[in-house]
């Protein structure tokens, strides 16, 4: 099997596979150009051939639910149904088939099969750049208002600290608001 190398973008030549001396590279040995490398933990890692589905061989052994002359390896922790070596999935120490897999792909209750998250943190953040419009101001405080309330049980994001970067954008759009309407009382009493 090739093992997969990584070359410098400049002059093209591999850098070293140790991943410790590769990670804290700056510049390439070879032409001295600048890099900057972050590696996977399984990049160096080999890929593991899937089992192969055996055939039913005797009379009372139970058939895979998808494939009826394969042997059933085990049955999928959700709906029961037996599966063969081919259909079984595993996600999250879990056995699950095909057909369990779409539905919690539809619905989301599988963790492990996340493909997106929304960053409502951001969303907040992105909405605070409405108070530099002054006439937003009391739209954009009631937006992060709302969003901070009912999204705070949302799932956090694996980079930030979700939360936190909630109560900071609303707690900015508040402030505003509440500089904005002290400037339309004070204009007022003057």
């Amino acid at each position: 099997m090739p093992t997969r190398d990584i070359r410098c973008p400049a002059c093209r030549r591999p850098l070293p596979e140790d991943p410790a001396t590769l990670n804290s590279l700056n510049r390439c040995p070879a032409c001295n150009a600048p890099l900057t490398i972050a590696t996977f933990p399984g990049f160096r890692r080999v890929p593991v051939a899937g089992r192969a589905a055996e055939r039913i061989t005797g009379e009372g052994e139970a058939a895979c639910f998808f494939h009826a002359t394969r042997k059933a390896a085990v049955p999928c922790d959700d709906c029961g149904r037996f599966l063969c070596a081919l259909c079984d999935i595993p996600v999250d120490g879990r056995h699950l088939c095909p057909t369990c897999i779409d539905t919690a792909h539809k619905t989301g209750t599988v963790r492990g099969l996340e493909r997106s998250r929304t960053r409502w943190d951001a969303m907040v953040w992105y909405a605070n750049l409405g108070l530099f419009t002054g006439i937003g101001i009391p739209f954009v405080t009631l937006f992060n208002i709302l969003v901070t309330i009912f999204r705070w049980r949302a799932a956090d994001s694996r980079v930030a600290n979700v939360r936190r970067r909630m109560i900071l954008g609303t707690l900015v759009s508040v402030l505003a608001c509440a500089g904005l309407a002290t400037l339309i009382v004070v204009a007022f009493i003057l």
